[in-house]
């Protein structure tokens, strides 16, 4: 529900956030910068006193997910998952056109045996969401695609930290999936949804996925021989490119 509903420019500039605010919203727009510093010092907070089931993953046939729990009692030892993560840095534009750093955080239980996706590709995956509180406010433990155009900066560019896997099908028909990217990413509200109520996710949310990476398809939104992925957002602004000024973005502009 959370995904399959975001409109794809909705982070990516600070005018767009703008628009969204109720006129009778009381608390005044937050400072960008100063959010995604905040952000990020909750993300951190999490990560230094929270672990996941790194065990369980160091057996080749274990097929469960990611668990967090927190370092605390006879969990104390544990290795906490701020030594365990990668960071990437991401600018967002804003309406003055400056850009703010945000840091994305992604942790790989399982790189996956397949291909990347580029950050415009279609994915078949399963995925949970939280907040930082482990409150769950989406999820699918079925595998859907997703056409990662249509969904928050933050999940676009984790989800390309990961590879797809290989299936098989089995007599009764039913499919088995095997060397699927496995991991999870934790992003700051500057790459999810900002200032604005989502569903169960409040304004100003960090946002944390888990996510298992089965397939990839390479995308050509418009059909003209060329993938979107040489073609949404070469200048690394985030904001998909329109070269000739038509209002139509490149990628789904067959001209």
């Amino acid at each position: 529900m959370i995904l399959k509903n975001i409109f794809v420019f909705a982070l990516v500039t600070v005018s767009f956030l703008l628009s969204c605010q109720k006129e009778d919203t009381v608390e005044p727009l937050r400072d960008v910068q100063e959010q995604s510093i905040a952000d990020d010092q909750s993300i951190e907070d999490f990560l230094s006193s929270h672990f996941y089931n790194y065990d369980d993953f160091s057996d080749p046939d274990y097929n469960g997910g990611i668990v967090f729990d927190t370092l605390q009692n006879e969990n104390a030892s544990k290795t906490p998952l701020s030594s365990q993560v990668s960071k990437q840095v991401i600018s967002v534009k804003t309406a003055d056109g400056n850009f703010i750093d945000h840091s994305l955080y992604y942790l790989i239980a399982r790189e996956g045996t397949g291909i990347i996706p580029a950050t415009v590709d279609s994915t078949y995956l399963s995925y949970e969401g939280l907040l930082l509180n482990k409150t769950v406010f989406d999820s699918s433990s079925t595998p859907v695609w997703f056409d990662l155009t249509s969904v928050v900066r933050g999940f676009r560019e984790g989800a390309h930290k990961f590879k797809s896997g290989d299936f098989k099908v089995n007599e009764d028909n039913t499919v088995d999936f095997f060397g699927y990217g496995q991991g999870a990413i934790f992003f700051p509200s500057g790459l999810g949804y900002f200032s604005r109520n989502s569903g169960a996710v409040p304004a100003y949310a960090p946002l944390i996925f888990k996510i298992n990476l089965y397939g990839v398809n390479q995308t050509d939104h418009d059909g003209d021989g060329i993938l979107s992925a040489d073609e949404f957002d070469n200048d690394g602004d985030g904001v998909p490119d329109d070269t000739d000024e038509d209002g139509t973005p490149d990628y789904l502009d067959a001209d």
